[in-house]
């Protein structure tokens, strides 16, 4: 009986998936689709002078390069639009701070997009909460102009009711990584694929929602691809902008880019997002693969440094040694950092020797807290003396700038737990920490527990704001924008 029940729901949605498909692509074919990337803050924190000194961060859009790449190999024609690099490069090319329109500079360029395009579908991403105001006009724009939106990205899988509820014009929603799951919803609009492939996908019409829940991440093998550097100028972006936390290393003119070895994160770290988006494990590239995309940057794009976007970069320690290794064997002129950070187990004599050689400057460890008691209640793979023994290995290594991630907010953390952070930190006697404040993510364990424990709010309209960064709330008070509150609760608050 359940199975024959399940059966009619798997029909039923087949059925209405049909229907969405000949309402919104009428022709039944997708041939053009537009990528876009949102400002990664809307013009209400846009500080002209940050920009100016290039100060705000401004990565290639790696995720939606993938995609492209992907979709180009089944003859779809893309175009990628990335509406925070065109604000920063108009106020960089503009002395006129106060005839300075942010809204109508991204407004412009993407109704020209869409006029000179024409896609069969737009495709916005939102990697973080603190972009939502932004990407949620984008989508708007883009839906006012007659245009199905898709959306997807790290944010839109950690808060996707909400998002559908606070954002008008959304037609599909992706979650997780989606290079598989966009190809099987066009080949399926073409009638080139069975809906049945449909995967990590709500199909939205009014009301009706049409879910599509079938896991469809991509394989250690559909990860060595390189993305489509083609379609951007990617030598544009360490210009106006600044890639990774470590630019001030390297020559004022240097060509920065991304690279992504690896997908997933060994970890379970309960403040983390990781998992929600990568899933569990790691998967990896073939080191021919990566070395591979790093050459062609340097030989065709004229890249000179870049930073790993991989969340669990030392994983395998073997295969560590024998990316660097390769990295030294094609004697590639090239230097790196990891400023998304390392798992301090991972940082053994031999793993660092091999990264110092093949070109490593800069390494973050993420050791959040020096108190063993939230180490163990925020599930951090790492000891107090892993951290102090990695911080052995890394002093030996002059050019290589070592620095910690620390974080203070912990649910039941006291100050003498955070004087234990701050006395392991200073016993590691690195070249820098940087502490922030804990920023709870929604749909982590750590949000869950907190927001059953009454410590937060369930928010509906994403008015979050990170600390640190050069959008948080800590900056503008240093660069007096805003007030420190009088009131000692309300300065500490999450949110």
């Amino acid at each position: 009986m359940n199975e024959m029940a399940n059966l009619n729901l798997i029909t039923t949605a087949e059925d209405k998936a049909e229907k969405f498909f000949d309402k919104f692509f009428p022709s039944r074919r997708i041939q053009k689709i537009l990528l876009v990337t949102p400002p990664d803050a809307d013009g209400s924190i846009f500080r002209f002078d940050t920009a100016l000194r290039k100060r705000y961060t401004n990565y290639p859009p790696y995720g939606l390069l993938l995609i492209a790449r992907v979709l180009e190999k089944i003859g779809i024609e893309v175009r990628v639009c990335n509406l925070n690099l065109e604000i920063l490069k108009k106020c960089r090319s503009s002395n006129f701070k106060h005839s300075f329109d942010f809204d109508a500079i991204w407004q412009t360029k993407l109704t020209e997009q869409l006029s000179s395009f024409c896609p069969d579908f737009v495709g916005v991403t939102c990697m973080f909460t603190m972009t939502h105001n932004s990407f949620k006009k984008v989508v708007e724009l883009t839906a006012s102009k007659g245009f199905p939106v898709a959306v997807g990205g790290v944010h839109v899988t950690n808060d996707l009711s909400n998002i559908l509820n606070d954002v008008a014009g959304i037609t599909i929603a992706f979650r997780r990584e989606g290079e598989l799951a966009i190809q099987a919803l066009v080949k399926a609009v073409n009638r080139e694929g069975p809906i049945t492939s449909l995967g990590q996908v709500t199909l939205i019409d009014g009301r009706e929602k049409i879910e599509f829940n079938s896991e469809c991440l991509p394989t250690e093998n559909d990860i060595n691809i390189e993305p489509a550097y083609h379609l951007i100028d990617i030598g544009e972006y360490s210009k106006q902008g600044t890639i990774g936390a470590f630019y001030c290393f390297k020559p004022k003119n240097a060509k920065f880019a991304t690279v992504l070895s690896n997908r997933g994160c060994r970890a379970q770290c309960s403040f983390c997002s990781v998992r929600n988006f990568n899933g569990k494990g790691v998967r990896q590239r073939s080191i021919l693969s990566v070395v591979d995309e790093i050459e062609s940057l340097q030989e065709h794009y004229d890249i000179s440094h870049f930073m790993w976007l991989d969340d669990d970069l030392l994983k395998d320690h073997a295969r560590s040694i024998n990316l660097f290794n390769e990295m030294v064997r094609r004697n590639l002129s090239i230097t790196w950092d990891a400023t998304n950070g390392v798992i301090a187990s991972s940082c053994t004599e031999e793993v660092i020797s091999a990264a110092s050689d093949s070109g490593c400057i800069a390494i973050n460890i993420g050791m959040e807290s020096g108190n063993r008691e939230i180490l163990k209640s925020v599930r951090k793979p790492g000891t107090v003396e892993t951290f102090l023994a990695a911080a052995d290995v890394l002093r030996k290594y002059e050019k290589i700038h070592s620095s910690v991630f620390l974080m203070i907010g912990f649910p039941g953390e006291t100050m003498a737990m955070i004087m234990d952070t701050i006395e392991v930190a200073k016993s590691m006697d690195l070249d820098w920490y940087r502490c922030s404040q804990l920023q709870p993510l929604p749909n982590t364990p750590i949000f869950d527990a907190m927001l059953a424990q009454g410590l937060i709010k369930n928010t509906t309209n994403h008015d979050i704001r990170f600390n640190g960064g050069a959008y948080g709330k800590q900056t503008e008070i240093e660069q007096g924008y805003r007030l420190a509150s009088s009131n000692f609760i309300e300065a500490f608050a999450f949110m």
